[in-house]
């Protein structure tokens, strides 16, 4: 059906409902009768507000004619390749107009940023109570450092920094209790200094001799230690340095 066809069903079928008689539409459009007859008899059924109430030899007149014309309509032949490419071209260029690319693109748009918003959710949560050496750890230390760069204000930030260094402390004892091995950052405050174990936020933590700044490091200092915690319970340290 083209556009050209259906511009004039459309407008014939308003005519129609206007109260215009079927022979004075198909006469402005001769061409067209043929086509447009069976359909026009069709929809005069339809727009029938109570069809119950028509008469049957009404119905049945309609339901003849229509019959009729549908008979005497030529046979449908398969459409040929260039017209189902102009079909499909039709489509796109009825698609293709600058408000449904928009609504597209809002559509495509909003879709991704949901899901991305899903997926972030759903791995902070499972990454919630990852410890380190997890395959989640990353995630969890991604969202703490998002949460900080979102707070700008002073107080709440300082909470959050306090609250993230007893996740630290705590994900060192979990390593304990299941004797793993991994690397540790953690920061506490230094209880005791030996010549080589320190005791920092109440894990030992074994100082190399290559340790640079050490020697600047006094008991009560608040410290940050990164090392590799060891099945014997020690961290051996890798750097450590006075906190900020």
């Amino acid at each position: 059906m083209t556009d050209r066809f259906e511009s004039i069903l459309d407008e014939s079928i308003s005519a129609l409902q206007a109260g215009v008689p079927i022979d004075e539409i198909l006469a402005e459009v001769p061409e067209y009768a043929d086509e447009l007859r069976p359909l026009l008899y069709a929809a005069t059924v339809l727009a029938d507000p109570n069809p119950d109430l028509a008469p049957d030899a009404t119905k049945s007149a309609l339901r003849d004619e229509y019959l009729k014309q549908v008979a005497e309509l030529p046979a449908l032949s398969p459409p040929s390749f260039n017209e189902k490419t102009n079909a499909i071209f039709s489509i796109i260029k009825r698609r293709l107009n600058r408000k449904a690319v928009v609504n597209d693109l809002v559509t495509i748009t909003v879709t991704i940023i949901l899901t991305i918003l899903m997926a972030v959710l759903i791995l902070n949560f499972l990454a919630a109570d990852a410890i380190p050496g997890d395959f989640l750890y990353g995630v969890k230390r991604a969202s703490e450092n998002a949460q900080l760069t979102l707070t700008f204000e002073e107080n709440r930030r300082s909470e959050l920094e306090l609250e993230f260094d007893q996740r630290r402390l705590q994900e060192v004892d979990q390593l304990i209790e299941q004797n793993k091995v991994a690397v540790v950052e953690f920061k506490g405050t230094l209880e005791t200094k030996g010549e080589n174990l320190w005791i920092v936020g109440g894990h030992t933590v074994f100082i190399p001799p290559d340790i640079v700044g050490e020697d600047s490091i006094q008991e009560g200092d608040f410290v940050e230690v990164i090392g590799l915690l060891r099945a014997n319970n020690v961290v051996v340290a890798d750097t450590i340095n006075k906190a900020k």
